[in-house]
């Protein structure tokens, strides 16, 4: 299939114009004295069964008298945290999407006669990737000057071909995957239609044929940025292949501190620079990142995911290198479908977690995700489920990145241009560099943890770092819940809700874990455990050491929740899953040989597991929280929602315990 234009990235492009005008990570990696005193039979995790069940619970179906009121941006209903520190106090955010109630109220990619790209050979892929492949941001680029994101303009073809020469007069690319000179010939710099009458051979192969129009929500941007305009805050910028000679001297005198440099695509596609501008930016001083750019739909996001941590995705704690990058946006290729790739949101969705887990898996570190809230709301149905990942947000004007994607009420890296001032894109960090080199390290961040307890009266505090995990369980045994912070593999725990108690350092687990807390040996104490792709690690006691328990339940990709299932003063592991449209709930009563003794749908996709004893009768019963809502069952048997409400705002994580002794199970949220 060695077809000079059609090979090329543009060759499906013009394509389009012309149709117009006619592996889990091993238990090995905790602490090398990971022995087990008390396990279950060694083994692979179970197939959990998959019992019989009328259509998916939604908290909405059952209490069909409740309406969600928009949600006031900034604000934590009924919070009163007078008894907080002052500095505790929410800060105003910008206004936050609301998370959707059922269906996304965006619509469904059409699907079109697509062919399966994942069949396609790599080397069928290589030819549609031609020699630079896709660059961040470019469907953004291609909206402000054809309004269509699968449509180039006339400058990207012309850099394009510019780019293309000088790696190949240089001995980087093949020249059979060029892009036909003939399709600079656009008139006036616009749709590249008549270019493309003229290009023989600019068809895409015969056995990938053209998709259905492009999806997309948003106009044109309305702003053309000036080279030299620049929002305030810590300058950086993006390169690729596109680009082939930075000078990075004169993007650090211009202000630029930080740059990310693509790595990969799919699985076909290395960028041949790569190295040359990862050294670059870090010769001048640059922190660095490498990004991959995902065609979620030709492979496996785990297999995307291994391709870019091989070929220069990793990542380091030295405070130089910034986390793994998913590039995740508008399809830039019409032959494999429209700008949702063909695939639902749930497909998407799964994708991205799949690449997520596995990068953090392999590093350490869970990737940045960078999008545009148009294609993320039309794409993943405005999925809040990764709202623990940092956020690299496109948007292209001078006033800011403008409303979030769900799950997130705050962004890590806003690109705001592709004119300037920098090569390539530029974008701006909200911070100092040393709070980006600890971002970096994954150390600290510039801000604390806020955690709001919604107790009587509701009350909160800064702990820990924004980007911990948290969780609260009694520590020592009072009947009241304190909070950790679970940070790469080390422990911070206090045994009390305010003032300046002393914290416990435990290293325990690895970073990516899940952490969890129960009473597992039920003395009425608390201890720690680790979730790790569907092996589980318990340990009888708050220390450092090798695991009183392991076993295997649930899957990788599975939220783990904790609860005593039938009262009987152990606690217990339970796991959700998106099941479709719907959240699975699957519970075991046993932490020595753990089977399947509950499963059931409650809840939507999207929604954030939860459990606690709610109405205090010693059963721990599930719940969801959806954006700013949360319902509550008090029943495993036949869950109905026994109660909703809001609380906190869309991207808190959530938080559940006993925070006032002898009450029952309450909410809260970390922000």
């Amino acid at each position: 299939m060695k077809h000079r234009q059609s090979a090329s990235v543009l060759a499906g492009l013009l394509c389009v114009a012309l149709a117009a005008t006619a592996a889990p990570a091993s238990a090995s990696q905790l602490p090398p004295e990971h022995s087990v005193t008390e396990t279950s039979p060694a083994g692979p995790a179970p197939t959990i069964p998959e019992p019989a069940e009328s259509a998916p619970v939604s908290p909405e179906s059952q209490e069909p008298q409740q309406s969600e009121p928009a949600q006031t941006p900034g604000q934590l209903p009924d919070l009163a945290p007078e008894t907080a520190p002052e500095s505790a106090a929410p800060t105003p955010a910008a206004p936050e999407v609301n998370a959707p109630s059922s269906s996304p109220a965006v619509p469904e990619p059409a699907e079109s006669e697509v062919a399966d790209p994942s069949a396609l050979t790599e080397e069928e892929l290589a030819e549609i990737i031609g020699i630079l492949g896709a660059k961040m941001g470019q469907g953004l680029e291609r909206l402000e000057e054809t309004r269509d994101p699968q449509s180039p303009g006339g400058g990207e073809i012309a850099e394009r071909l510019d780019a293309e020469d000088k790696l190949i007069i240089s001995g980087l690319a093949d020249p059979e995957l060029a892009t036909d000179p003939s399709a600079a010939a656009v008139p006036g710099g616009g749709s590249p239609g008549a270019a493309a009458q003229s290009s023989a051979g600019a068809a895409a192969p015969a056995s990938v044929p053209l998709a259905a129009p492009a999806l997309h929500t948003a106009d044109a941007p309305s702003v053309s940025l000036a080279a030299t305009w620049q929002p305030s805050g810590l300058q950086g910028m993006d390169v690729s292949s596109h680009q082939t000679a930075v000078n990075w001297n004169r993007a650090w005198n211009q202000g630029a501190r930080f740059a990310y440099v693509k790595a990969t695509e799919a699985t076909s596609y290395k960028n041949p620079l790569f190295s040359s501008q990862y050294n670059g930016a870090s010769s001048v001083g640059m922190l660095r990142g490498a990004y991959h750019f995902a065609i979620p739909n030709v492979s496996s996001g785990a297999a995307q995911a291994n391709y870019f941590v091989n070929n220069g995705g990793g990542w380091s704690a030295d405070g130089n290198t910034l986390p793994p990058l998913l590039d995740i946006e508008y399809n830039p290729y019409p032959s494999l479908g429209n700008t949702c790739y063909n695939m639902s949101a749930g497909q998407m969705v799964s994708w991205i977690r799949d690449f997520s887990q596995t990068v953090s898996a392999r590093t350490g570190r869970l990737p940045m995700i960078y999008t545009t809230t148009d294609w993320w709301r039309t794409c993943t149905g405005n999925s809040s489920a990764f709202a623990a990942q940092p956020l690299h947000i496109a948007a292209y004007n001078t006033t800011g990145p403008g409303a979030l994607p769900n799950g997130w009420s705050r962004y890590t890296l806003w690109q705001y241009s592709s004119t300037g001032p920098f090569e390539g894109d530029s974008n701006v960090y909200q911070g100092s560099v040393d709070q980006l080199r600890s971002f970096a390290r994954q150390s600290s961040v510039g801000r604390p943890g806020q955690l709001y307890y919604r107790s009587n009266p509701a009350k909160g505090l800064e702990y820990g770092n924004a980007s911990d995990q948290y969780l609260t369980c009694d520590w020592n045994g009072d009947g009241i819940a304190t909070p950790a912070a679970f940070r790469n593999g080390t422990w911070y725990i206090r045994d009390s809700l305010t003032g300046t108690a002393t914290v416990r350092e435990v290293r325990y687990g690895d970073p990516g874990d899940q952490p969890i807390c129960g009473d597992w040996d039920g003395n009425g104490r608390d201890t720690i455990g680790v979730f790790r792709n569907g092996m589980v690690y318990l340990k009888n006691s708050v220390t450092s050491g090798a695991a009183d328990g392991v076993f295997a339940f649930g899957a990788a990709g599975d939220t783990a929740i904790v609860g005593d299932w039938d009262g009987d003063g152990y606690d217990t592991l339970g796991v959700g899953r998106p099941e479709g449209v719907a959240q699975r709930f699957y519970l075991t009563n046993s932490n020595i040989r753990p089977g399947v003794a509950g499963s059931f749908l409650f809840g939507n996709a999207g929604d954030t597991p939860v459990s606690g004893d709610w109405n205090n009768d010693r059963f721990t019963t599930v719940g969801v929280k959806r954006g700013n809502y949360w319902y509550l069952t008090n029943s495993n048997i036949r869950p109905t929602a026994s109660s909703s409400f809001q609380f906190g705002n869309a991207g808190d994580r959530p938080l559940t315990g006993r925070w006032d002794r002898g009450t029952g199970t309450s909410v809260g949220v970390a922000r």
